[in-house]
């Protein structure tokens, strides 16, 4: 049992901070676990948004050389042509290696398929040989269709990124709301702990004050010693020695005047 009201005193605090560094630790270990997540997951996301639209503006890019090319400006139109294959090749190629979303491949998939078609036909276009009306021929017929398809694919792929970013949006709430919760208790803990304290420092403290005002208002020379009924062994138990042996002294002094 513990005697040295100091060191019980110190327990009791010691105890309501630590509850209170445990509840500060474990939300600040939760939103740094909750800011790493989001920080990958949006990170990701988008980077594919981003390149999604860079192929939203080459194919347009593409499809523009293409007609400068039926309209005679050939060099122009093939060089934007390549220019913007190039670049629309390259962000296939980085959507496929930052795959993070449920489907996404199948996604890109379908880009890369609905590209390579579209590709075909604007080949098909740049022939050598093929006159204007042959090239404008299968603009009308097969490429402006398959254009409008690699841009809805495309549409499809960032459409699919943006609504993962609204959701990890909500799941972000949520998991804050959930962090919170450990210092919620924490809270509700000290409160409890603080009702407990006020009870130990009542018992330990202000009765055994009480016990001995009432006992030294109570005391007269026949009793002898003062009996505060103290019964635990701390220092209020050592002032009431101490007042008996106080007491014990004066008599012996004044006996032996």
């Amino acid at each position: 049992m513990v005697k040295s009201l100091k060191i019980k005193i110190v327990l009791s605090l010691s105890l309501l901070i630590l509850m209170l560094m445990a509840a500060g630790i474990m939300s600040i270990l939760d939103f740094r676990k909750i800011g790493d997540s989001v920080d990958i997951v949006l990170k990701n996301n988008y980077q594919s948004i981003e390149s999604a639209k860079k192929m939203l503006d080459a194919v347009e890019r593409e499809d523009s050389g293409i007609l400068l090319w039926m309209l005679g400006n050939k060099d122009s139109g093939i060089k934007t042509v390549l220019s913007s294959d190039s670049i629309i090749r390259k962000a296939i190629v980085d959507m496929e290696k930052n795959i993070t979303e449920t489907d996404e491949a199948r996604y890109v998939i379908a880009v890369r398929d609905e590209y390579e078609q579209y590709q075909s036909s604007v080949k098909k276009i740049l022939e050598n040989g093929r006159s204007i009306e042959e090239s404008e021929l299968v603009y009308d017929t097969e490429t402006d269709s398959l254009f409008f398809k690699t841009k809805e694919a495309i549409d499809k792929l960032m459409a699919l990124n943006q609504d993962q970013m609204y959701r990890q949006a909500g799941i972000v709430k949520e998991q804050s709301r959930r962090a919170m919760m450990p210092a919620i208790i924490s809270i509700a803990a000290a409160i409890i702990f603080a009702l407990l304290l006020y009870f130990f420092i009542r018992i330990y403290f202000i009765r055994p004050v009480r016990q001995l005002i009432d006992s030294v208002k109570e005391y007269y020379p026949e009793k002898g010693r003062l009996d505060a009924g103290m019964v635990s062994k701390d220092e209020f138990k050592q002032l009431e020695e101490e007042l008996n042996q106080l007491i014990y002294r004066l008599r012996r002094t004044k006996n032996s005047i």
